[in-house]
């Protein structure tokens, strides 16, 4: 019968249906007694008996390097696993979405914001990652997580009017010149 599900649901749900809050909850609500399962890419995965930690909303307000201010909401859940509470099941989408229910009781997240996955345990510090793809499986559904790096934001919007004008990227380039550099063509 799960199989059964599996492929009659077709669920694969693509990332900008399941990156913002709305979406991602939308979508696990026809999977409840489902396991989520982290996938945290090159073969690792949080592991069972991971728990919810914190829920967040967050406000960001920013000003990058070429001077542009920015802002933007993200809801962040935290997820960790004790190497001293051991327990040998995956949370499923009807407890995740019990708890996200009982955070919105007392804070307000906004639902279109960014949604953003921090994971970190007794041996490695947390890291934040974006949700790349949700796909369900015969095991559970499997939530493919991918690291969010560190980005210049002026690069990307200077690459990204070049690319509509059909020019070539802007690379980051010691010695200015067409590049990102101090005092190069993005601004910073």
């Amino acid at each position: 019968m799960l199989m059964e599900t599996v492929q009659t649901a077709n669920l694969q749900v693509a990332p900008a249906q399941v990156s913002t809050p709305r979406g991602f909850f939308d979508a696990l609500q026809t999977q409840l007694e489902r396991p989520l399962i982290f996938d945290l890419g090159a073969g690792k995965r949080v592991p069972v008996g991971y728990h919810i930690t914190e829920i967040k909303a967050v406000n960001l307000q920013t000003v990058d390097c070429g001077g542009v201010v920015n802002a933007w909401k993200e809801t962040v859940v935290q997820l960790w696993r004790s190497n001293l509470e051991p327990d040998p099941h995956y949370m499923t989408a009807g407890k995740f979405l019990k708890i996200v229910r009982a955070v919105v009781g007392n804070i307000a997240l906004e639902q279109g914001s960014n949604l953003r996955f921090e994971y970190g345990d007794d041996g490695q510090p947390a890291v934040t990652y974006s949700v790349s793809l949700l796909e369900p499986t015969s095991e559970g559904l499997i939530v493919h997580l991918e690291w969010i790096g560190v980005r210049c934001k002026a690069l990307d919007r200077v690459s990204a009017a070049r690319a509509e004008a059909g020019l070539s990227e802007l690379t980051v380039l010691e010695g200015g010149g067409e590049s990102c550099s101090p005092g190069g063509a993005c601004g910073c």
